[in-house]
């Protein structure tokens, strides 16, 4: 019973988080017709759109960087390093959070509704491209919270790390023309951040430019390359609890 009460607090939980997120933004524009350089409607596509990637992110891998820093502070990381798997595959997919497809179905039930309300016309090759590219700004998104909980190999009690990334997570659901409004040393550093559903959004809507694609495309596996380094370079550094 007690697993069926937690089971179901758990999608409450994520489908209130996913109709917040929704709502929140159906508020802020009800009387602008664009901002940013979009209209109300992509503004709203935008939102649908991370509703359903980050419901992906937290299915596959929110659980598993929730647990990393005790996986270090208890030594329960010696027993996947001795694994013949790749180790940063197994901490990274180790728990699968089931509850989150419920936030990944409102998203993609909000985005068929508003392509069919406000009659979006979109193309087999936009739908293929806006695939791949949410595929490669969830790699990109992986990546950025990887190397930062990797961190936790020299301080396994960095537990606010993982809330500072829930944080960070959350900017994705702006237009990253929002963000231009800010210093360009800022703009510069959040750059990957605003790209991960922006890019795929605009793939959809059949208005992405070539020199986006590319930049998400670079970022994206050019971090996910750091973060396996930088995995690699921080487990000379892990002390078992063997040892």
């Amino acid at each position: 019973m007690a697993y069926r009460v937690n089971f179901t607090t758990n999608i409450v939980s994520s489908v209130s988080w996913g109709l917040f997120s929704i709502i929140s933004i159906i508020l802020v524009t009800g009387k602008a017709n664009s901002m940013f350089g979009w209209r109300r409607d992509e503004i709203l596509l935008l939102t649908a759109i991370y509703s359903v990637l980050i419901g992906v992110f937290h299915m596959l891998f929110s659980k598993n960087f929730e647990r990393f820093s005790n996986l270090v502070y208890y030594g329960q990381l010696d027993s996947l390093l001795v694994k013949p798997i790749d180790s940063q595959f197994l901490v990274s997919f180790w728990l699968i959070n089931y509850t989150s497809i419920f936030r990944i179905l409102l998203g993609a039930a909000y985005t068929f509704y508003l392509l069919y309300a406000y009659h979006m016309a979109v193309s087999l090759g936009a739908v293929m491209g806006f695939i791949s590219l949410l595929a490669i700004g969830l790699t990109l998104l992986y990546s950025v919270w990887f190397l930062c909980v990797t961190l936790t190999i020299w301080f396994p009690r960095l537990t606010n790390i993982v809330f500072f990334m829930y944080s960070v997570s959350g900017l994705t659901r702006y237009p990253q023309e929002m963000y231009r409004q800010l210093a360009s040393y800022v703009f510069l550093f959040l750059m990957p951040i605003t790209l991960i559903v922006t890019t795929p959004t605009k793939a959809l809507v059949q208005r992405l430019s070539l020199a986006e694609a590319i930049m998400l495309i670079g970022f994206a596996f050019t971090l996910f390359y750091a973060s396996r380094k930088f995995w690699k370079f921080a487990l000379r550094y892990y002390t078992s609890a063997s040892s």
